[in-house]
């Protein structure tokens, strides 16, 4: 009978170590998130960001735009393309990627 006691007892221990190792597993798969998790995720947005498909459709974007705002018969209305075209382009380096002078020029007064 004590052999019965001290085995679900061994197990009742096993599996609180094991809820406890999975606990402690699990803070630190927070910390790697926050951490290292964090800097990968920055990484692969910077490689997205120099893609070919991601520029590409950002010229196309910015083309659209520029042609909108150019057939807009309203003061308003190019000043909302505007607003949409500065927040759209926030984080994005038109002088490495829009070579055409006359697109760049309109996309940095709008921006600044």
């Amino acid at each position: 009978m004590r052999d019965i006691y001290r085995g679900i007892g061994i197990f009742l221990v096993a599996i609180i170590v094991m809820a406890g190792i999975g606990f402690g597993a699990g803070w630190l798969n927070v910390g790697y998130t926050q951490t290292v998790g964090k800097s990968q995720q920055n990484a692969d947005r910077v490689v997205f960001e120099e893609t070919n498909s991601f520029t590409k459709g950002k010229r196309q974007e910015i083309i659209k735009y520029y042609k909108e705002w150019q057939s807009a018969e309203t003061l308003q209305e190019k000043k909302a393309i505007e607003t949409i075209v500065s927040m759209s382009l926030a984080d994005f380096d038109e002088d490495r990627f829009i070579t055409d002078a006359r697109l760049l020029s309109w996309i940095k007064d709008v921006k600044y």
